[in-house]
């Protein structure tokens, strides 16, 4: 009985040996590295990276990028999701097909792209700086083009994972409270809202998830002295480098991995809590 067990599972070995390779073995090097002083093992890279006013810049800049996308996809995409949900469903197919695409194009070549345009010598900031001078478009480095480009990329993935919790509305509810002598205010302060909120906060999550570990199109904009240093790309740095040893590297990844799974944490209790209200 055991081994038919075994060989019903057996197709799945190769992607269990796949997962402890590439996930759990990396992990545990991580945290292997992190961990390693001069004098042996021990919290002295952690206790010299929350000391360190060059480190805790590059946290706290980490922290305000992934708080403003946050802020940014929530403010401007629930309303943009909500619109959507009530389009008929041949025009929904459309928008969501662009949504789609835009969704999946990222990456350097995104960056680059935007450096044509808006970069120190791009398209439009030449015309920008002809018309409007002597004002200038803010550098695609700074906090203010960060998260420009990086809306381009997180707020079509927070419309498509989106979608399908807001649809969580019915429209019963909406002609019940109608029914019942409850304007627009009323429904969404005691219905609408309720209902969704625990769903936009799990998304709002995932979102800040997004923004922390982002690295390709950061890595491209973020190469003059004047740019603003993330995390994810002082990670990059470090490894590329290697000239003082892996440990600091090392524990950054390590702190992004943790707030990654406090937050992984905090999501799926939210989404616990959205279900018991449906």
């Amino acid at each position: 009985m055991k081994l038919h067990k075994i060989m019903r599972t057996a197709p799945a070995f190769p992607l269990v040996v796949l997962g402890l390779s590439c996930l759990a073995l990396p992990l545990v090097m991580l945290v292997y590295t992190s961990l390693q002083t001069s004098d042996g093992f021990g919290f002295d890279n952690f206790v010299q990276i929350f000391t360190n006013s060059v480190d805790r810049a590059i946290i706290l800049n980490s922290v305000q990028f992934a708080l403003w996308q946050t802020v940014l996809c929530v403010l401007l995409g629930t309303p943009v999701a909500l619109a959507l949900l009530n389009l008929s469903s041949h025009t929904r197919g459309w928008l969501m097909a662009t949504i789609n695409v835009a969704s999946n194009f990222g990456g350097p070549g995104l960056a680059f792209a935007f450096l044509l345009l808006i970069g120190a010598n791009g398209m439009i900031t030449i015309l920008w700086g002809e018309i409007f001078e002597p004002t200038e478009l803010p550098s695609l480095g700074s906090m203010v083009g960060l998260n420009a480009i990086m809306l381009y990329v997180h707020l079509p993935l927070y419309l498509m994972l989106t979608l399908p919790s807001y649809a969580v509305l019915r429209h019963e509810w909406r002609e019940a409270a109608r029914m019942a002598g409850a304007g627009a205010w009323r429904y969404w302060t005691r219905v609408g809202i309720p209902v969704l909120t625990p769903f936009v906060l799990g998304n709002a999550m995932q979102v800040f998830m997004w923004a922390m570990g982002a690295y390709g199109i950061p890595y491209v904009v973020t190469q003059s002295p004047s740019s603003v240093d993330l995390l994810s790309v002082e990670i990059g740095r470090g490894i590329e480098g290697g000239i003082f040893g892996l440990e600091r590297p090392a524990t950054l990844a390590v702190l992004l991995i943790v707030q990654a799974i406090a937050l992984i944490w905090l999501y799926r209790t939210v989404q616990r809590r959205g279900e018991r209200i449906l």
